[in-house]
């Protein structure tokens, strides 16, 4: 701690240039003489369980010195159509021959963000592999299963927005897989028809293709992180709490979302299910005839009805999502369809007898600066005054612990404030108190982060801090430069941090992002290296930015940390010159997190707003003071 402490600015200097050499060796040094050259020739070609799969050599990220091999659109399961709609996914069928693996599959049947039109398939169960070399005498690379957000209503596995190339220079295979969103991948009746979750159990089944498979492409079946962003961190959370899929994983990687986020988890999934009814044709209003309708209409139809009413859901509600994980509670004919998730999300966080595996989580520091512009608070004012008159509508459904987590903490609903008693309290602390530094409008923005994703995300991680039982890492990312994934929304925005998606601009190679490029001494492409180095040490070893690396390099990084670009930080923290980003540790209410920005520092305090306090209050009273 001293020795930081007493650095010169020279000194500073030199190590900061020290670690951009280092890091630039480490990316264009070592790899590419390692692996450059014998990427060329044949195409690749590699034998899986179900045939064989020809795919094609694909440039790098510093074009052709570099080449690594795709496989893309490989079937994981059968198509799930006719009787298989909306439920688990059954084994892929084999083929003949070799398959041809140059083209992505079908994206699963959605609405298009860009155009507004109904796209996708039925048939869309696909995933892609990427490969940096394939098998040799070497030893087997770690493997990164990525999980792509959109509210469970929309997303696509596409190399568009999700190339794998600076990945592919850190020795990582990666795979993207398309799930089921929308109504098909999470509508659900809990009845034989439409048993529930059927996306997340098309990821258990992904899961287990690459456990089974993946040796073939040169990756570590034992070695296995899965990772996510937003509704894709949720689902990936899942993946680690089910005993379905969680020995089959190593490591956690979660941007801006967790499966115990208020909107990422509906208790009550009926009432999804009798409004999509009434846009249904005839309108059934009982749960028994929509079961029947929807095995029976055409996938068209029924996204006809899906696409308004969801959009409708959003912009009535606001936080939450129309389609969301939900329970299983009754039982199935079918083996497969059996019940998968059985309890609430905390309820499974709160087990400790349950396998825990590391974790690498955090937010952005203006994570909901874009929904305040999509859904029109900003042209609107009367719209952000009805929200605030009706904050019912926002306000977290997970404030009050649901049933399953009541019970494992012998608690019932009556024993604490009712939900209209909390509303009450929200309300009168957030909009009825006379605060001059910030007006109606700043302090609506500062509700809005925080109820999708300040509180939740602190609440994971002092949870985790508390139970001590594996390693999770914490960040907050507040950078803003022409490689940040979410467009600008106003002058508003371009004061500084990162709104919802941002980060993903710095971890993957993007067709609408021309300009990536991992030279360079700006501010954007130094931080695309130290994220991506990051994220890949992480992956690699459990650990981030330790245990990967060689020599001198690991040396300097520990001592002094990396440089990244300024996170505007809500409120004070203490600074924390430890030396290496350690997992993070609960003290008090504060947690140990990593403030990513120009400079990089450990900060000890609240990782969302000023006013995480009061919700961490509201959240501990309804639990009798005995979880957070």
């Amino acid at each position: 701690m001293a020795r930081c402490r007493v650095c010169t600015r020279a000194g500073v200097f030199f190590s900061a240039l020290a670690i951009l050499l280092a890091l630039t060796a480490l990316f264009f040094g070592v790899y590419l003489n390692k692996n450059g050259s014998s990427n060329k020739g044949a195409r690749p070609t590699v034998t899986v369980r179900t045939g064989i799969l020809e795919g094609e050599w694909l440039s790098g990220a510093q074009g052709d010195d570099f080449k690594f091999a795709s496989f893309r659109g490989i079937p994981y399961a059968q198509p799930p159509v006719g009787a298989l709609r909306f439920k688990a996914p059954r084994p892929a069928f084999n083929w003949t021959g070799i398959r041809q693996a140059k083209e992505e599959g079908s994206e699963c049947m959605q609405q298009s963000l860009v155009t507004g039109k109904m796209v996708g398939s039925e048939d869309c169960l696909f995933l892609n592999v990427y490969s940096p070399r394939l098998p040799t005498n070497d030893k087997k690379l770690p493997v990164y299963f990525f999980v792509y957000g959109g509210a469970f209503i929309t997303g696509s596995s596409t190399r568009s927005l999700y190339g794998p190339e600076f990945f592919m220079l850190n020795d990582i295979v990666v795979v993207t897989v398309n799930y089921r969103v929308n109504v098909f991948g999470f509508l659900n009746l809990d009845d034989d028809n439409v048993p529930g979750n059927a996306g997340i159990k098309d990821l258990i089944a992904a899961l287990k293709w690459v456990r089974r498979n993946i040796a073939a492409f040169g990756g570590d079946p034992n070695s296995i992180t899965v990772g996510g962003q937003s509704s894709g961190a949720a689902a990936a959370h899942w993946l680690t709490l089910l005993p379905e899929s969680r020995d089959l994983i190593r490591g956690v990687a979660l941007e801006s979302g967790s499966a115990t986020h208020s909107w990422a988890y509906n208790e009550d999934n009926f009432d999804v299910a009798l409004d999509l009814g009434r846009r249904l044709p005839g309108a059934p209003d009982n749960l028994q005839d929509i079961s029947r309708l929807v095995m029976e209409l055409s996938a068209e139809t029924i996204m006809q009805a899906s696409i308004p009413m969801a959009n409708q859901r959003m912009m009535d509600l606001a936080t939450q999502i129309p389609y969301a994980t939900s329970p299983e509670r009754s039982k199935r004919i079918a083996i497969e369809d059996q019940p998968l998730i059985k309890q609430d999300p905390e309820r499974y966080v709160l087990d400790h007898s349950l396998k825990s595996v590391p974790m690498f989580m955090g937010m952005n520091s203006r994570e909901y600066l874009a929904g305040f512009y999509t859904y029109g608070y900003a042209a609107n004012p009367d719209k952000m005054h009805n929200r605030i008159a009706h904050l019912e509508n926002t306000i977290p459904k997970n404030i009050i612990p649901f049933r399953d987590t009541l019970s494992f903490l012998n608690l019932t609903k009556n024993t604490f404030p009712s939900f209209d008693d909390v509303l009450l309290s929200v309300g009168d602390h957030f909009f009825k108190r006379n605060d001059t530094s910030c007006d109606e409008t700043c302090t609506f923005k500062k509700y809005l982060d925080d109820i999708s994703f300040g509180v939740d995300c602190h609440r994971l991680a002092e949870l985790r801090a508390r139970a001590k039982r594996s390693n999770t890492f914490v960040y907050r990312f507040g950078i803003r430069t022409a490689y940040s994934a979410s467009p600008l929304y106003d002058e508003d925005q371009r004061t500084g941090g990162a709104v919802h998606a941002d980060e993903l601009g710095y971890l993957w190679k993007m067709k609408r992002l021309p300009a990536q490029k991992l030279e360079g001494d700006g501010i954007a492409s130094t931080t695309l290296l130290r994220m991506t180095s990051m994220m890949s040490s992480f992956i690699k070893t459990g650990y981030v930015a330790t245990n990967s690396y060689e020599g001198s390099f690991t040396r300097t990084l520990n001592l002094t940390g990396m440089p990244f670009l300024a996170c505007r930080s809500p409120m004070p923290s203490k600074e924390i010159f430890n030396g290496t980003w350690l997992p993070t540790e609960k003290r008090e209410t504060n947690i140990i997190f990593m403030d990513i920005g120009q400079d990089l520092h450990v900060k000890e305090g609240y990782l969302g707003g000023t006013e995480i306090p009061f919700w961490l209050k509201v959240y501990q009273t309804q639990r009798g003071f005995k979880s957070v």
